[in-house]
């Protein structure tokens, strides 16, 4: 094993950061203050949203969001398998049934071109709520998804945990919600910006927004104009509306995450020149699939992945990491198909053989180190040793 390990991923913590953060914490407030309000008025301004609500982290946020949707257990969930098991777990645990849909083999997004067939199924009653995740970063065309829709009590919520920065086609900003209900970000340490544990959820809906609020906050609510109690209200005076939880953001996290949004351009920009220096490096290599560029001039990648056919190198995905661990680089695989975990074998029965292109795409991915502070000869050095490994002669 090498003394300077490579990780898949890693966050990038200036002097300016920890500044910001000791700052924070010497404030009286600590927790539910004027930083986390800043940095929530932060990220709907850059996003271009209305609003924003912030949570301890991006699987509180998508709880949130199914919440206030009211999903319950007539619905149906519209999204990917390839994702982290929060995505379709949010709108499972509210009791909705997961309907997985296969992917785009050039993006490992899912096709948006099978939604319709998925809501074609039929039921008796209950809606259609579609969660498309960006992922990697790379953004998935929305207002396509929003334009198939013939319920109109369909709702779409964006998990967008990979794609802080990304921008559809039009130069909107994911995050907009100008074809979506909600979006959620993430603010996990492998992300283009941390805040140790966070996420956020954007919308343009005054009502949706209040009630995430109440969500974040054990039920209560503040505003006078929105209590039940018309009398007897004093300064100070609230009320429980409902029984959620505790979800708050503290003040370290959110001068954290307002000092890393004053670099979100130049993280973006770093990281499309690292994954530039990849292709360059992996184009027309064999036995190596490199996924579509089209959008990388508008993609804030997350991800770097690779498809290996490792039948033809003679070896398994398993052999291949530890090699490569044991130079010292780090990998990952993104995602296990959310229908092959345990609980939804249970479930949902053994979903294999309905998609493809996703089994296929599991088959053969592996996720490169990609993060800030990686330098470019760090990733000459990966993709060298990389082939020695699978025996690929350039």
């Amino acid at each position: 094993m090498h003394d300077e390990f490579i990780p898949y991923a890693q966050q990038s913590i200036s002097e300016a950061d920890q500044r910001s953060v000791s700052e924070a914490i010497a404030n009286t407030h600590i927790t539910r203050g004027p930083l986390v309000e800043k940095f929530e008025q932060r990220i709907a301004d850059y996003c271009g949203a209305s609003y924003a609500v912030a949570f301890n982290s991006g699987s509180t946020a998508l709880l949130a969001a199914c919440h206030v949707a009211k999903i319950n257990r007539f619905d149906r969930l519209i999204s990917t398998p390839n994702t982290f098991v929060a995505t379709i777990g949010s709108a499972v645990q509210y009791g909705a049934t997961p309907i997985f849909v296969d992917l785009d083999p050039h993006t490992a997004n899912l096709d948006v071109t099978q939604i319709a067939n998925a809501m074609e199924k039929p039921h008796s009653r209950g809606r259609h709520i579609i969660m498309p995740v960006h992922f990697a970063g790379v953004p998935i065309d929305v207002s396509a998804i929003n334009n198939s829709l013939k319920d109109p009590d369909s709702i779409i919520i964006e998990d967008a945990a990979h794609a802080l920065g990304s921008c559809y086609t039009d130069g909107s900003r994911v995050g907009c919600c100008a074809n979506s209900q909600m979006t959620m970000f993430s603010f996990h340490p492998a992300k283009t910006i941390t805040t140790g544990e966070g996420g956020m959820i954007t919308t343009n809906d005054k009502n949706l927004y209040e009630a995430l609020q109440r969500f974040r906050n054990n039920g209560i609510e503040r505003t006078p104009s929105n209590f039940e109690e018309k009398k007897n209200v004093y300064s100070g005076f609230y009320e429980v509306q409902e029984l959620t939880n505790n979800y708050n953001f503290t003040e370290f996290q959110a001068a954290l995450g307002l000092s890393q949004m004053d670099r979100l351009d130049v993280f973006i920009e770093k990281r499309r020149k690292l994954v530039a220096a990849y292709r360059k490096l992996l184009k027309n290599v064999p036995y190596i699939t490199l996924m579509s560029d089209v959008g990388d001039h508008r993609t804030a990648y997350h991800l770097f992945v690779i498809q290996i056919d490792y039948f033809a190198c003679k070896t398994t995905r398993e052999k291949v990491i530890l090699a490569l661990q044991m130079e010292g680089i780090g990998t990952q695989v993104h995602y296990i198909p959310v229908y092959r975990h345990p609980y939804f074998r249970r479930t949902c029965g053994d979903l294999r053989s309905y998609f493809p292109v996703t089994e296929k795409y599991y088959a053969a991915a592996l996720s490169l180190p990609l993060y800030y502070d990686l330098g470019f000869e760090q990733i000459e050095m990966i993709v060298k040793k990389l082939l020695k490994i699978l025996k690929i002669k350039k």
